[in-house]
């Protein structure tokens, strides 16, 4: 059902930032459920209960288990887990490519472009091996590679 004067726009794909998980914790202590926790947050619920599977940890008070949720925790796991999803960089798995663009770089005064476009083009390496221009500009400015940036200055 469509409304004319929806003014309201949900936060999608968006992580939850450190005040969120505090008013997670507190909400919880309060007895709160799931449910009037994501409402409150303006969230959806399979967020706010992922949030509290990442962050309950067990504590053992007089001599029983319990399962607590800390904010401090939950961050952290947020953190430890962000680390993990980045890609890793192709510079040892190309290190023949890498050397290749680096010689014909240095010695020829070549554009790394034409060095990828040159590999491509005569099937030197294997598509596999070969790491696209973007990436070897990104390399270049990260300082990854044995190139200065001013070569490349019009």
């Amino acid at each position: 059902m469509d409304y004319q004067n929806h003014n309201t726009e949900s936060r999608k794909n968006k992580h939850l930032n450190m005040k969120e998980r505090m008013i997670v914790e507190i909400r919880l202590k309060d007895g709160f459920s799931a449910y009037k926790i994501a409402k409150e947050l303006n969230r959806p619920i399979n967020t706010v209960l992922n949030e509290i599977r990442r962050g309950t940890t067990k504590q053992i008070k007089q001599g029983k288990e319990l399962n607590v949720y800390f904010a401090n925790t939950g961050e952290a796991v947020y953190k430890k887990n962000r680390l993990k999803s980045s890609r890793k960089y192709k510079l040892l798995e190309c290190s023949d490519f890498i050397k290749y663009v680096v010689d014909k770089v240095k010695n020829d005064h070549w554009s790394l472009d034409a060095c990828v476009g040159e590999a491509l083009h005569s099937s030197r390496f294997s598509p596999s091996q070969i790491i696209s221009t973007k990436t070897l500009y990104n390399y270049v400015d990260l300082g990854l590679l044995p190139i200065k940036k001013y070569r490349f200055a019009s």
